[in-house]
Parts: C-alpha cells; sequence; structure tokens
C-alpha cells in the first residue's frame, strides 16, 4: 500500500497543477483572434491597437532580414491603399506562458501583384495578458 501511495502520490498532484485543456485552447484561440487582429491593425494603421498588441520589448526581422523595434513598426507607413492581407495555414501552440504562431501572410498589392510571406510569431503572457514579443517573416 505504502508503495502505491508513492507512485500515485506524484501522479495525481501532477494532474491537479497542470493546465486544464480548456484553457489551452482558449489560449490558442486568444492567440488567433490576436492575429487577426493584428493585421487588421496594420492595414489600418491603428496605432493604438498595434501599441496593446506588442509587448515594449518586441522585436522583428523583416523579409528583407532587417530588424525592426516596436517603435519601428509604430512610427512605420501604412499598407498601400486598396492592398489586401489574408492569413492561412495558421497553427498555434501554447506552452503555457509562452505561445508561437505559424503561417502564411497572403499579400496583394492595389496593382494585383501577390506575395506570400511566412510568419513566426512569438507570444508571451505577462500579467495575465498576452503580448506579441517577437516575429519573423521570409518571402515565400
Amino acid at each position: 500500500m505504502k508503495l502505491y501511495m508513492l507512485v500515485a502520490a506524484p501522479l495525481l498532484s501532477a494532474f491537479a497543477l497542470s493546465t486544464p485543456t480548456y484553457a489551452s485552447q482558449n489560449d490558442e484561440s486568444v492567440i488567433r483572434q490576436m492575429e487577426e487582429t493584428w493585421l487588421q491593425a496594420s492595414m489600418h494603421h491603428d496605432r493604438d491597437t498595434l501599441q496593446l498588441l506588442l509587448d515594449d520589448s518586441y522585436r522583428e526581422i523583416t523579409p528583407s532580414g532587417t530588424a525592426r523595434s516596436k517603435s519601428d513598426v509604430l512610427s512605420a507607413p501604412p499598407a498601400p491603399a486598396g492592398s489586401m492581407q489574408t492569413l492561412q495555414n495558421v497553427q498555434v501552440h501554447v506552452d503555457g506562458d509562452r505561445a508561437v504562431a505559424v503561417g502564411e501572410n497572403h499579400f496583394m498589392a492595389p496593382n494585383g501583384q501577390q506575395a506570400i510571406f511566412a510568419f513566426k510569431d512569438d507570444f508571451a503572457r505577462h500579467d495575465g495578458q498576452w503580448r506579441v514579443v517577437g516575429s519573423w517573416m521570409s518571402r515565400k
């Protein structure tokens, strides 16, 4: 009986302390919604929303290999009027207070030219709020 308790107690405590599946699924939904909100804020040059989404430590690597900070993103010019972007094949992985989203950003310029960018976005939860802490994009 003592041996059973020595084995069972750690297992039971691990389950009791683990994050419920629904919490991870909810976090995944939050990250997906943040990706869409971020896309819309970028397209409409909504600096207030970008300010809320991006962590102060935010760093980005653009398709050209340029590193940008949060302030660089906030001061960047808006996307060309009439351009469109859509996210596709987005996959989200949540691990506690860290999450990663990977996918494709399909961009169409006003003149009809198209480009597809692969992306990886890193998220961190601080004080119960998710923030984007890093991004990487590459042209496909």
